[in-house]
């Protein structure tokens, strides 16, 4: 549903709602306010499922690009026809958010930094300012802006105590990698057992691995073993398309290896469910979004907050 759809499916049930309320109240036929208030009920429902249903299809779709298909640049313009036709402010926010993850998946770090930035953090949950954080931070890494890393690393931090327990692991697997990348260089073995932990995991996603050999790459450049960070390197350039991981291996690689001899073999599992995009314990499909605005007269919407868990 495009932002012209919502507005005239919201003008139409908004005039009916009040012509039933009306007529009712003119008639006073106090028996039929049960049914009138079933219709209002079943009218909303309807357009918050052509608003939210769409958007959990597209955050699927988005998942195996970037993960499966490794599709990262058409991951990004799925990403921005669907931000330039959201029909709400609160989904425009989300679609968002998808963007800057695009933006970093195809090694655009400083865009998708200020994409990050831009987003109005009341049109979402605290459950999505982590992946906000995490990928503000993650972007931030690869750029070299320490400033602009330490100030979603410590955001991130703060977040974490206002989501909610069953989603706490999620907050803190970000927060958990983050600090050991930021301390790599002081601390470098403590860096490598928390990659291992988290990315050397055969889940049937060529992303996992493209994750986790680049990041090890890091590692080993870190403590000098130049042979071994070539060929994690070598890795994420054989089989990793337009991801960010080969982009940035190609700028760092040495060539004490041959790329060809580093292709991934077929995966030997079927895909486990993705859980929302490269980095570990994120969320699966997206969720209800927070807000669904509404329109009170015929013209643009303004919010009417309905909040969940």
């Amino acid at each position: 549903m495009n932002r012209k759809q919502y507005i005239t499916f919201m003008a139409v049930y908004l005039t009916i709602s009040v012509a039933l309320i009306v007529t009712n109240s003119i008639w006073q036929f106090n028996q039929n306010w049960i049914l009138v208030l079933i219709i209002i009920s079943v009218g909303y429902f309807f357009i918050r499922y052509k608003i939210t249903g769409p958007l959990q299809m597209f955050a699927t779709r988005f998942n195996m690009m970037v993960d499966y298909d490794l599709d990262v640049e058409g991951a990004l313009k799925m990403v921005e026809d669907n931000f330039e036709n959201a029909p709400t402010q609160s989904i425009k926010s989300m679609f968002m958010i998808y963007l800057g993850m695009a933006l970093y998946y195809n090694a655009r770090y400083r865009e998708s930094v200020n994409t990050f930035n831009q987003i109005n953090l009341a049109k979402v949950n605290h459950l999505y300012h982590v992946l906000i954080f995490a990928f503000t931070a993650y972007s931030a890494y690869e750029e070299g802006d320490d400033e602009a890393f330490n100030i979603a690393l410590d955001r991130l931090d703060q977040v974490k105590n206002r989501v909610s327990k069953k989603y706490l692991s999620f907050a803190t697997g970000y927060i958990e990698i983050l600090n050991a990348m930021k301390n790599m260089k002081e601390d470098p073995e403590t860096y490598r057992e928390v990659i291992e932990r988290n990315f050397s995991r055969e889940d049937g996603y060529i992303s996992t691995k493209l994750v986790y050999n680049y990041r090890m790459a890091l590692y080993y450049r870190t403590v000098d073993n130049v042979e071994e960070m070539d060929k994690c390197f070598a890795k994420c350039i054989a089989n990793g398309k337009g991801h960010h991981t080969a982009i940035q291996a190609k700028k760092q690689f040495q060539g004490t290896c041959n790329v060809e001899d580093f292709v991934f073999s077929e995966p030997s599992t079927e895909p486990e469910e993705v859980d929302i995009v490269e980095e570990p314990k994120q969320i699966g499909d997206i969720e209800e979004v927070e807000r669904i605005e509404e329109i009170e007269t015929i013209g643009e919407p303004t919010e009417d907050d309905i909040t969940r868990e």
